[in-house]
């Protein structure tokens, strides 16, 4: 690889195709722009075949700098930026590509308590990094190893110490990917029945895509079922999403993930703020109105919602992807807590999941996608806010153009990662989310075909 590919600094993190868009020499002045004498990095990498010469590579550029090292080698996502956290590092860095196909890989940048970097600052690392023309590596690297999972663990059992008194049985689907390394023993230390779905680690990603999908997740529903088990998880690739199934088989995802837990931490915290962005389910606005509680809306992305959490001091923070904040316990979106609230939700309750979810009223969604070059997208979505906001009365342009009914609601949103424009619905009934489809399908076309 010649060239630098800018385009692979992105808004949330920096991700592209191994030896195509990214190398080491990349990774290397990305570690000498973010290096500085006497600061305090901890460097940790998922289970993609590229990610340990990429993590190296950064920790050349950090020597370079002379920086302070630490490095937790091959972990999942969670485990690496407790780490962190718990070294009280300037900033955590992890190699991962997170749910994308085994030939891309990236590298999320966070403080060291866990908070993402904002996308400013990544415009900032790729404009020192494109002044870079060659850097050399070091004779040597320094950096001190760590392994922190049994004061990981150990910490996880201090937040969920009831599910060791009602051990409940659990499928755990890995998928090959870095949760692999981990999952099957947390939830073994709290004395659950595991079920184990491929949790060898396997950068191949031989048995399902390492996206949690529903299509994707079809042997952890049936395994559930002929298991009679209490419920099952699927892990994304890194680690920093989870769905659940119950134990009918219902698939839960991030927007029935987050209206439950939603409803329980409100009525387990005096502070009732709730963070959500504009993508998920009105359902968690209902459930935090009913609690009296206050909503703060905010533009897709997980680093918006963990920026506001923490900014907020809310109690929640959840994104229709899956990502989930519970900062009592940690600020990053550790995707283990999601199973482990879960069950403790289970054994407070005294009851089946699959009641908890015939008893929480979800409503219907659904996302489409239509296609629309990169240079027009975002003046497709200009000319679709000034239309509708002409013709209806509640519209926000807070990310894209989103128009709320009493029924329901659409979205309409450019894409920040391909040339398309994503539009959300959600409405109370099947009708109704049938006559939005039909109504701003039309509106969409009109405006792209000009």
């Amino acid at each position: 690889m010649q060239k630098i590919n800018p385009q692979v600094f992105r808004a949330y993190d920096i991700r592209g195709i191994y030896k195509k868009d990214i190398d080491e020499n990349l990774f290397r002045k990305i570690g000498f722009v973010l290096g500085k004498k006497g600061k305090k990095f901890l460097v940790g990498y998922d289970i993609r075949e590229s990610s340990e010469s990429l993590a190296l590579a950064l920790i050349e550029g950090l020597t370079l700098k002379n920086s302070k090292v630490y490095f937790a080698g091959k972990v999942p996502f969670g485990l690496c930026f407790f780490s962190g956290s718990f070294l009280k590092v300037s900033k955590t860095l992890f190699v991962t590509a997170s749910h994308l196909p085994p030939e891309w890989n990236g590298l999320k940048i966070n403080f060291g308590d866990g908070e993402p970097i904002s996308s400013k600052e990544i415009q900032k690392i790729k404009n020192e990094v494109l002044k870079i023309k060659k850097i050399n590596p070091p004779k040597k690297i320094f950096f001190a190893k760590v392994d922190l999972e049994k004061e990981y663990i150990e910490t996880l059992s201090k937040f969920f110490p009831e599910l060791k008194k009602k051990p409940l049985k659990a499928v755990v689907d890995c998928g090959n990917g870095s949760l692999s390394l981990l999952a099957p023993k947390i939830f073994k230390s709290f004395d659950f029945k595991v079920i184990e779905l491929f949790s060898e680690p396997d950068p191949s990603f031989p048995n399902r895509p390492s996206e949690p999908t529903f299509e994707a997740t079809k042997a952890l529903r049936e395994k559930i079922k002929r298991e009679k088990a209490d419920f099952g998880v699927a892990f994304d690739g890194d680690g920093d999403r989870a769905v659940i199934v119950d134990d009918k088989g219902n698939y839960l995802s991030g927007n029935e993930i987050g209206t439950i837990l939603a409803k329980e931490i409100l009525k387990e915290e005096k502070n009732k703020k709730v963070v959500k962005t504009v993508a998920t389910t009105m359902r968690i606005d209902e459930e935090v109105k009913k609690e009296k509680g206050k909503l703060i809306e905010v533009p897709v992305g997980h680093t918006f919602v963990i920026k506001t959490v923490k900014k907020e001091k809310a109690i929640f923070g959840i994104e229709e992807s899956g990502h989930a904040v519970m900062p009592n316990y940690f600020l990053f979106d550790d995707a283990i807590l999601v199973p482990l609230k879960i069950a403790q939700i289970l054994i407070k309750k005294r009851k089946k999941l699959s009641e908890i979810v015939e008893k929480t009223k979800f409503y219907f969604t659904e996302t489409l996608s239509f296609l629309c070059p990169d240079e027009k997208k975002f003046n497709v979505i200009k000319k679709l806010a000034k239309i509708l906001k002409r013709k209806y009365k509640k519209v926000s342009t807070l990310d894209g153009v989103k128009i709320y009914f009493d029924f329901g609601w659409v979205l309409f949103r450019a894409s920040n990662t391909s040339p398309k424009i994503k539009v959300y619905f959600e409405a109370k009934t099947k009708e109704k989310l049938e006559s939005l489809k039909e109504i701003f399908s039309k509106e969409i076309e009109k405006c792209t075909k000009q």
